[in-house]
Order: C-alpha cells, then structure tokens, then sequence
C-alpha cells in the first residue's frame, strides 16, 4: 500500500506543479514526462484498489485520468493530408544528434545510407566526427558546418544547392544554421537548430531566448520553412506550445503519434526532445525516428512537400 500511495504522490505533485512550467524551470522538466506520470498513478491507483483504501486509489485514479486527457492531442495518429507531388518538390530531412561522445561513427553512416535523406542535420558534431562523416561528402556535394565555443556545432549536408549562414546571436556553443534550399526550381528556408539544456534557471532562461528567436525568425520569412534539431524541450511544456503559436508554426510529429526521441538509455522516461517545425508552405506526408545509432538521441526523419 506504501508503494502505491508514494506513486500517486508522486504524480500528484507532478501534476499540480505543472501549472507552473511556464515560470519555474523545474515544473518545466517534470511537464515533459506527463505519459510517465500518468503511469504512476494509475500503477498506484491499481496497489492501492487492491489493498482495499477506495479513498486514496480514487484519487491516484483522477490523477491519471488528468495527464491522460492532457498528453491525448499529441498521441492521436491521422491519415497524411493529400497532395500533388508533381505540383510540390519532395524533400526528405533528416537529423541526429550524434552524441559527442559516441563513437559508433559506422551506425550513423549506415543509417543515412538506409534513409537516402535530400537533406541531413548532424548535431553535436566534434572534429573527430567530421573526419569519420567523411565518406558522406561523395553523396552530399553541399555542406555547411559551425563550431562553437564548445567545440562541437552543427553540420547540414545537402544534396541540393543551399546557401548558408550562421544565425546570429543564437548560441556561442552550437551556433544555428540558416540556409535557403533550391530543388527543382522551388525554395525552402533550412533553420537548424541544437538549444540550450535548461538544466537550472539561467539555463532554462537561455533556452527561452532561443525559443523566442526561433519564433521571430520563423515570423520574418515568406518562403516554406522548415525548423529543425534538437529543441530540449517536448510538446507538453507551454515554452514549446509558445514556439508554435509565436512563429505561425506546425510540429511536423502531431498526427503520427507519440514518438520518443530522448534518452535512449532509458526507454521508459523516453519524450520527444528532437523536432521539425514547419510554416503553412509545408505539407508533411511522414514523421518518424530512425534506428538506434549508439547516441542518447534517435534519428528523426521528415518527409514533406512545398
């Protein structure tokens, strides 16, 4: 009975501190993991029916109907809306955090060459992945890497032609990537992305800034554009429900189902950290991740039309 009343505390507390994830960074972490929660109090509300106390397993019961009927709008899966492919160009992009400290450089090859991906986002990059990533020039004639101050950054290869620049004043680790696409006569904007983990409060505060250039970046563009990368934060925290709502965007997921990103070492606190963010130009025919590649992220992979 101890165990179940502890769960149902647990998310309780979880629960009623989520009210406060839009101001106070560590409600902000507890919001993504309202699927766990949930499971909490329902592994609760069972112990405690059994142990025969109806009070408190009512209670672990409301509970997770609570972060149930929350998490519902993002699990739902739908059929992809209709398009004209030889009205649109296709674009198929994908993007992986590879982990700087993964050394399983032959998985991430691999990967990409199963995928055939137009377009790919590597993030965390160190100088010994640039060298191993190598053999991926011979596929991909156009590339665009950043360093920062950490000495990792992002590197965007395409097989297509781009123009590329460093957003500024988005971040001095991993600086963001801004690049213009061109296939088959048709443009698309390219912002690539790895933010801040807002682990602490200046943390979490550097994060929102970033957030909130994402947005004004998205707001200023007229051509499609696609956001992409590693965005620390799930779509259950109001920062990322902002994001849309600030930039006139889309998440490229919602329709395809509940699909964890983060961390792979530990699957059952697994949430959706790894993003595409698209404007009204963008049609998105498929969201999935990709295979384990040895990094604490999956791969994602985007296909769409513009």
């Amino acid at each position: 009975m101890e165990i179940g009343v502890i769960l149902m505390l647990v998310a309780l507390v979880a629960t009623l501190g989520s009210a406060a994830a839009a101001h106070v960074w560590v409600a902000d972490l507890a919001v993504h993991f309202r699927l766990q929660w949930a499971a909490f109090a329902l592994a609760g509300c069972l112990i405690l029916a059994a142990a025969g106390d109806a009070r408190w397993a009512a209670l672990a019961f409301v509970v997770a109907a609570i972060q149930a009927l929350l998490s519902a709008p993002l699990l739902h899966v739908r059929a992809p809306p209709p398009a004209d492919p030889a009205a649109a160009a296709p674009l198929r992009l994908m993007a992986i955090n590879v982990w700087c400290r993964n050394r399983q450089y032959q998985r991430v090859i691999d990967c990409i060459a199963r995928e055939r991906p137009d377009v790919i986002l590597l993030a965390e990059v160190t100088a010994k992945w640039e060298q191993a990533l190598a053999p991926l020039d011979a596929s991909y004639a156009h590339c665009y890497a950043t360093r920062g101050a950490g000495r990792m950054g992002l590197v965007l290869l395409s097989r297509w032609p781009m123009q590329a620049v460093i957003l500024p004043g988005f971040s001095d680790v991993e600086p963001a990537i801004a690049a213009h696409l061109i296939i088959k006569d048709r443009r698309v904007q390219l912002l690539s992305v790895h933010t801040n983990w807002p682990l602490g409060p200046a943390a979490s505060a550097l994060r929102a800034r970033q957030l909130a250039l994402i947005a004004e970046f998205a707001r200023s563009r007229t051509d499609p554009l696609i956001v992409v990368g590693d965005l620390n934060v799930s779509p259950f925290s109001p920062h990322f429900q902002a994001l849309l709502a600030a930039g006139n965007l889309k998440s490229a997921a919602q329709g395809f189902g509940w699909q964890p990103t983060w961390p792979t070492f530990l699957p059952p606190a697994g949430i959706q950290i790894d993003h595409a963010l698209t404007s009204p130009g963008v049609i998105v025919t498929s969201f999935r991740r990709g295979a384990h590649v040895g990094s604490d992220h999956l791969p994602t992979v985007i296909d769409c039309l513009f």
